[in-house]
């Protein structure tokens, strides 16, 4: 009797550290990292940073139900692509009071496992003004880059995932 108990407590902890292993896999999966953009210049470095990339930047906010709608468009377009030499790039523009308790939850209920940015501008013109001089701060407002960095295409308002995904797949030929 012993040698049963002591092989179904073996079995029981195998099992349970199955799982342990299996929810510790999710939650890391699913870690949101949400960097910081307070200037232009920082703004910048993260378009160089993905050179030879088409570069679609997604300008929006939690409390902005037009962006709230195209959102999931947006994320299923990033999974669709993601083995192409294309890259979706969220700024957020919600309050920083908002960042922990509204939008990293947000981004976790949508699926986002990349790397997404929060927008802390202090002149909020400048960056308007560098993205796009006719750009005047309705939200959404989406930026379509080509692979050296030139802004060819804007999306201002909610769209669907055909009307990215066009313009997307003519820059990717």
């Amino acid at each position: 009797m012993d040698a049963e108990l002591k092989g179904l407590k073996s079995k029981t902890m195998k099992i349970s550290v199955f799982f342990l292993v299996l929810f510790l896999t999710s939650v890391i999966s699913f870690s949101q990292e949400v960097k910081t953009i307070s200037t232009t210049d920082e703004y910048q470095q993260v378009l160089d940073s993905y050179k030879d990339k088409v570069i679609l930047v997604n300008f929006w906010a939690t409390w902005c139900p037009p962006c709230v709608k195209e959102f999931p468009e947006l994320v299923k377009l990033q999974k669709n692509y993601t083995d192409e030499d294309f890259v979706l790039l969220f700024v957020s523009l919600d309050d920083k009071g908002d960042l922990e308790s509204k939008l990293k939850p947000f981004l976790k209920k949508q699926g986002v496992d990349f790397t997404s940015y929060f927008g802390n501008f202090s002149n909020p013109e400048s960056i308007m003004n560098y993205v796009d001089k006719s750009w005047q701060g309705e939200i959404p407002y989406t930026g379509l880059y080509n692979k050296k960095g030139k802004l060819v295409k804007t999306f201002l308002g909610s769209k669907t995932y055909e009307q990215f995904e066009t313009e997307v797949k003519k820059l990717l030929e």
